[in-house]
């Protein structure tokens, strides 16, 4: 389960935090998926029931990769659900990425 900073206290933060895990690989940095990025994708995924949770959880999660230097492989992003085993539509593939649908 996701754990949260000292100052991370809502559940924008912990996913943010989570989902830095995963910030390099879909950058591009990073070749290789770790666990840690795939336990927090299923992590989110589980503090989102909602569709409403979902897109404010999204919203954040591209805030996260913009705040980390707005790099995204679009082809690693899109899949990463895919390739972690989770079903899941809200995981952004882009910095624009449409958190409304």
């Amino acid at each position: 389960m996701l754990r949260a900073s000292s100052d991370t206290h809502t559940d924008c933060g912990i996913a943010q935090t989570g989902f830095g895990e995963c910030v390099p690989y879909v950058a591009g940095k990073d070749p290789s998926l770790s666990h840690q990025c795939c336990s927090a994708v299923r992590d989110i995924k589980e503090m989102t029931p909602t569709a409403k949770d979902r897109r404010a959880i999204c919203a954040c999660l591209v805030q996260e990769l913009k705040d980390a230097g707005g790099s995204v492989d679009s082809s690693k992003a899109s899949g990463l659900a895919g390739a972690c085993g989770v079903s899941t539509n809200f995981i952004p593939t882009s910095l624009s990425f449409d958190c409304s649908k």
